[in-house]
Parts: structure tokens; sequence; C-alpha cells
């Protein structure tokens, strides 16, 4: 990173740990910090004022590059899926994740607009060539992003939460602090629902994290979870998510002056912790959240 995205990265932790100091006991306080993590903003470079002079560290849309014999990824009917994006793990600021990526090469993302179907392909550096798009896949305009690290926070439903502060029944985490209105109001500041992202906290964190246990887990009410959904769900961690225009089904652009009252929503991919280390991105699952 370079000395300006330090110091905006800075600011918005100290910005996070100061709503934590203002709203939460010291103790709290203290286990509130600890969960903070940071993330990569991917913005769309025609709307930021240096773009053009930032690498590209992601395309959205478009058509993607994929080695020489490996299939254009389908769902379980066969039907293709959509290409979504590719991130050049590359062109990742470093130090701006608090995970590893490969230190070459894309991860390629693929998904169906209407299934939460989704894969995720890591594409060596220099492999292949623009595959054309088999019939029946749906192509988007293909967009370029720039990476703009940030500090991002857990929402009080989030699995981390409810086990940093001991939050094991509806009535502990309805009575804790980190749901009183004061400090939601603060938090919803800095939280950023559409956007597209790599690493920190998904959109509306927390229910995504139970979502992808199956149908089992409290989803509907994250306040409801079990200790043992807590416990599964903490092993998920965000590795992207994308803005999409559910309605539209298509790929949005964050900030494109959409029609009041479009639905929006994100294609969020969550591994866990132990697949990302073996560089498992296969083992990626696709939650959409509308």
């Amino acid at each position: 990173m370079d000395h300006e995205d330090r110091a905006h990265v800075r600011a918005q932790e100290r910005a996070l740990r100061d709503i934590g100091r203002r709203h939460l006991g010291d103790g709290d306080a203290e286990r509130w910090a600890a969960l903070l993590r940071p993330g990569v903003r991917l913005a769309v470079a025609d709307e930021e004022r240096d773009g053009a002079e930032l690498p590209t560290a992601a395309r959205l849309g478009g058509l993607p590059r994929l080695p020489e014999g490996t299939d254009w990824p389908s769902g379980p009917d066969g039907a293709p899926l959509a290409f979504v994006a590719a991130v050049d793990c590359a062109a990742l600021p470093a130090d701006a994740l608090d995970f590893a990526l490969p230190s070459e090469g894309s991860l390629a993302f693929f998904a169906s607009v209407h299934q939460a179907r989704g894969r995720v392909l890591r594409v060596p550096a220099g492999a292949g060539g623009v595959r054309p798009a088999p019939p029946g896949a749906e192509v988007f305009p293909a967009v370029r992003l720039i990476a703009r690290p940030e500090f991002t926070a857990p929402f009080p439903d989030h699995p981390r939460v409810r086990e940093a502060f001991g939050l094991h029944t509806p009535q502990d985490f309805y009575d804790h602090p980190v749901n009183d209105q004061s400090f939601l109001d603060e938090l919803a500041e800095y939280g950023h629902r559409f956007e597209h992202r790599v690493g920190g906290y998904a959109v509306a964190s927390g229910t995504v994290e139970y979502q992808v246990l199956g149908a089992d887990a409290a989803v509907t009410d994250p306040s409801a979870a079990t200790a043992r959904d807590i416990v599964r769900a903490r092993e998920w961690v965000l590795l992207a998510q994308f803005h999409q225009e559910s309605a539209a089904g298509m790929l949005g652009r964050p900030g494109d002056g959409a029609p009041v009252g479009r639905r929006r929503g994100a294609l969020v991919w969550l591994i866990r912790e132990e697949d990302l280390a073996r560089g498992d991105f296969d083992a990626a699952v696709l939650v959409p959240r509308r």
C-alpha cells in the first residue's frame, strides 16, 4: 500500500475503534477492536479521480481467460454459469488483507444469477486465452476495477461478535450494547451495503455466514442461532462479493444512480479458513443476498 492508502486505512480503523470506546465498556471495546478486519474495495475506475493511473485489480463482466483444457463452469443442470469477475491477485495491494491469496494469477468467479450456484477457478498467470461464452451463458458489460484498501467491521449478528461477547441466547444478544440503536447508527455510517470487495466482512455479515450452513441453521433470525451454529458459522470468511442489480438480472455499478425501487443485491462467496489456507478455491460457496 502507498502512503495515502495506509493513512486512509488507519483513519478508518481509528474511527471504528472509537465507536466501540464510546458505546461499549473497556473490556468489550477491546474485544470489538479485535474483530475489525482489513479488506479491499474494488472501485469502478472511471469513478475515481486517479483511476487511470492505478493498475487494474479486477475486471467485472466481459469474457474470462481460462487455461487450455478447462471447461466453462456449469450448474448441476448442465447450464453454463455466467462469468462475474476476475480478480488479479498480484495487483491487490500488499498487506491489504489478513489472509493470503496466490502471489500471481487470478481468481475467476462464475455464478447463476437465478440460482444459488457458483464456482471459483484459479487461473495461473499467462494461462490460456480469452474464452468465448458458450450458448446460453449470460455476458455482462466489461468494467475495469481498481483496488482501494479499507477497514471493515461486522454487524452484531455476526457469529464472531456472538462468540467474542458470549451472546449465546437471544436475550443475551438483544440486551448487549452492540444492539443499542446509537451504536448501530454510528456503525451504519461505515457500512457499505452494495459494493465489490475482496476480504473484510460481507454485505449483511452474519446472516450469510449462517445461511451457508444449510437448512438447519438459524438464517431467518440469527439472534436465535445455537452455540453449535455460531461455532460452525465462524469458520467461514468472505472471499469476495460483487454488487448485483438483482431485479434486472445483471451486475451493477455501485453509485450508478439506479432508479428508486430497483432491487439491489450482492453475490457473496464465502470460504472456510482451512480451505483458504490450502488454496482450495473450489470449496468456496456462493450465497446471494437480495
